[in-house]
């Protein structure tokens, strides 16, 4: 799908908050960008014009989309988990995703409470620090967390992903509380 950068292809700041709307979330979970490594934007404001990928009005425009996305979630009430595009493949591509993963990560951090940018990068890069495929388990074993294309994830990955963004959202909310109090009353 489209990311930010193409609005005339589909209208993410239309459609979230739509959905926001209808849904009433506590928590919105967004993934954006890995379509958007180039330089060109369409429904950009009157007056304002990009100069080409990563450069200043690139990033000003593209933190301006997410931090909208961002703040239309908080008006409805929704907290942002946004996942950040993983190292790839492809090292040239992969600073190009380094570059949105900066802009992204810079407005959740303005939104302290509100969003948090949870890091893929790291996650899934080898223990050197470069593109890898497979990852160890807990027991040592290796499983394939990447597609083929040195890009997408397979289902561990995108398992491992979901276990992040709950550990990471234990951190804002008492997810686990029920447990003990289950326990405390089945002892009882």
């Amino acid at each position: 799908a489209p990311g930010l950068a193409r609005p005339d292809v589909f209208n993410w700041f239309r459609h979230i908050p739509e959905r926001l709307r209808e849904l009433r979330p506590g928590v919105l979970v967004l993934g954006f960008g890995g379509n958007d490594d180039h330089g060109y934007m369409t429904g950009l404001p009157d007056g304002v014009t990009v100069d080409g990928f990563d450069t200043p009005s690139w990033r000003r425009e593209y933190g301006r989309r997410a931090g909208g996305l961002m703040d239309a979630a908080e008006r409805a009430g929704a907290f942002v988990v946004w996942i950040g595009l993983p190292i790839t493949r492809d090292p040239e591509q992969t600073r190009r995703f380094d570059a949105i993963n900066a802009v992204v990560a810079a407005q959740a951090r303005k939104r302290p409470g509100r969003a948090l940018y949870v890091d893929t990068y790291t996650t899934f890069a080898s223990d050197t620090g470069g593109f890898t495929e497979y990852l160890e388990d807990t027991s040592g074993r290796l499983i394939k967390m990447r597609a083929a294309d040195g890009v997408h994830f397979e289902r561990a990955g995108g398992d491992m992903i979901a276990r992040e963004v709950l550990r990471q959202l234990n951190r804002v909310f008492d997810l686990t509380s029920w447990r003990k109090r289950a326990a405390g009353q089945a002892a009882a």
